[in-house]
């Protein structure tokens, strides 16, 4: 029964110890992350043209993907939609690697 009680009282220590680590983590969370208050003008710059470069690049994907013949695009259409719309490595891939040639059509 000693050792029930010992280890009951390491394992009440070593909660408390996390307990307070977790509430310092958080008071750290809270006052390092302000959003986008807390980006300089010049990254809130960078993150506005590289959203509208990933906005113009995915709709012109979208609008070929749209316009292409399934058979003229390597793999399921639908499953290139959905990467498209995750992010913009679903473009380029779709760009360099997704399209099928004329020549590789037959």
């Amino acid at each position: 029964m000693s050792s029930t009680s010992a280890s009951n009282g390491s394992d009440d220590t070593s909660a408390g110890e996390e307990a307070g680590t977790g509430t310092d983590m958080a008071s750290q969370n809270a006052a390092g992350s302000g959003g986008l208050g807390s980006l300089t003008d010049r990254q809130k710059k960078i993150l506005g043209v590289a959203l509208v470069v990933h906005l113009v690049v995915g709709t012109l994907t979208l609008r070929d993907l749209r316009r292409r013949p399934a058979a003229a695009v390597r793999g399921p259409k639908r499953l290139w939609r959905l990467w498209v719309t995750m992010n913009t490595t679903g473009s380029v891939a779709y760009w360099l690697f997704g399209r099928r040639r004329p020549d590789d059509q037959l």
